[in-house]
Formats: C-alpha cells, structure tokens, sequence
C-alpha cells in the first residue's frame, strides 16, 4: 500500500458501502469505547471492583495519550476526510492525524488488560473496533487510526516504565498535596475545554473528581471488600444504574451541548469517586 492509499478516500468508501447505513448506531457506540464516556464506565468498574490503584493507572494512561495527541494536533493540520461519496456521521474540526480514540483505546485497554484478567484478544478486538468505527463514521483516513495505534502502543511501552516512578512518588505525600492537585486540575484544564473533542467532557469530569478525591480520601478512603459474585453484581447493578440516571437527566438540565456535558460528567465523577464509594462502604460492599 503506497503512502498516498493511507489518506485516500476510497477505504472510507468501501467500508461504509459494505456495512450500510444500517451499522450506524452500533458504531457510534462501539466509537464510546475509546473516549470519555467509554473510559468513565470502564474506570467505574475498575475502581469499585479493584479499587483506586488499577483505576488512577488507568487515568494515568489516558491522560498521557490525551497530551501526546494535543501537542501532535498542533503540529499535523491535516483535514478530515471530505469526499462527495463519504458520509460524514460525526462532525469535528480538529486536525484529522492521529486518531485519538484509536491511541486512547490504544494504551487505555492494553493497560487494563496488564491490571487485570481481561483477555488480550478482548483488547485486541476492541481496538480494532474502534480503529473500524473511525473510518466507518467518517472521520478519519486508515493512515490516522494506523498512526493512533502506533503512538498507542509507544506510549503503553514508556507508561509501564513510567507508572511504578509516579506511583512511588505519590505514595509518601500528605493529604494538602492531592488537595492541592484535585482543586487545581479543573483550573489547568479549563483553558483548553474548547481546543479539543471531548474537552468539555474532561472539564466536567476534573471539576466532579476535584472536589470527590478529597472527600473520598478524608471520609472514605474506600477499598473493595472481599464478597461473594452476588454482591458484587448488586454493586455494579447500583453503581452503572444510578451513573445511567445522571448522564440521561442532566441531558436534559440545559440545550447548549457544552453545558450538558461539564453537568454529566461533573455529577457522573462526583458519583463515581465518591457518593458510590461512600454507600457502598456503608452497605458493607
């Protein structure tokens, strides 16, 4: 495949040809698993099941991957695919190179499956999933979601060098530093809610941990007990129900877009990192 292949239209178009418009809906969710929503639910479970160490390993990843993609936005100014015989089912006006879902769900899922039983070929498979609803939807050339997985696997190689330094480092600080860190997050972020996709999102969702980390660490300090699969199905049935209720009435607290999505994510990491954590320690969960 010559390089021209990796940014010509006609892989887009054989794609969405072949699946048809009927494969919408379950690409735009298949897409969920390499962003912000997608990340949310899984970090969910992490942390209420194995609690708070696999889950900020995860966060860890993500942001990494997050920052590599912004720096290389800024340099590669290439144009998402415009093709009279592309439909275009999601519209963005970031820099087409890389895909950041693909380098997201990249080191996002392999990183799980280090932490935890997950199979590789469940990774495997749902990275190319993602790298597949990219080019389904639309919105990125084979060469982006190629470069996406590349950068990906890269940055899953230094991050595993890199985690047991950070997690060293903050294991001996006091509880004023994460105070200081969860409060200052949203600031350090708010400048660039708008330069990228999802940003909004990742706004909301530092402003909720920025005030749930410290009142978890200081009234909670939440660890998942030892209980039986029953239990632990109550759980996840309790948590994701409650975390589905948020994101589907704050949808409905404003009609500008932004504003929905600092509310749900907000509420959704309030929930997530501390109103779950605290009910569950009470019901002995």
């Amino acid at each position: 495949m010559g390089i021209d292949k990796l940014w010509s239209p006609e892989p887009i178009v054989y794609i969405q040809r072949f699946f048809g418009d009927s494969w919408d809906l379950f690409f735009q969710i298949v897409t969920e698993l390499g962003e912000v929503a997608g990340v949310a639910v899984v970090f969910a479970l992490v942390f209420w099941i194995s609690g708070r160490r696999s889950a900020w390993c995860l966060v860890g990843a993500v942001v990494l991957v997050t920052a590599v993609n912004m720096i290389l936005w800024s340099i590669f100014d290439i144009p998402r695919p415009n093709h009279p015989e592309i439909n275009v089912y999601r519209e963005l006006d970031t820099s087409s190179f890389p895909s950041g879902h693909t380098g997201t769900a990249t080191i996002f899922w392999t990183t799980l499956t280090t932490l935890s039983p997950i199979p590789l070929a469940v990774t495997v498979c749902v990275i190319l999933l993602v790298m597949l609803s990219r080019l389904y939807l639309g919105v990125h050339y084979i060469g982006d979601v190629i470069g996406g997985l590349i950068i990906g696997l890269i940055l899953f190689k230094i991050y595993l060098r890199l985690w047991p330094i950070v997690l060293s480092w903050f294991g001996g600080r006091t509880f004023k530093l994460f105070l200081v860190l969860s409060l200052s997050t949203p600031i350090a972020v708010f400048p660039f809610a708008d330069s990228f996709p999802e940003g909004w999102e990742v706004f909301g969702a530092a402003v909720g941990a920025g005030i749930a980390v410290p009142l978890e660490l200081w009234y909670v300090r939440y660890s998942p007990a030892k209980i039986s699969q029953r239990k632990q199905l109550l759980k996840v049935f309790i948590g994701l129900g409650v975390l589905g209720m948020i994101f589907f009435t704050s949808s409905l607290m404003s009609e500008d877009e932004s504003v929905r999505d600092v509310i749900r994510f907000s509420l959704g990491a309030f929930w997530i990192l501390f109103l779950a954590p605290a009910l569950f320690a009470c019901m002995r969960l």
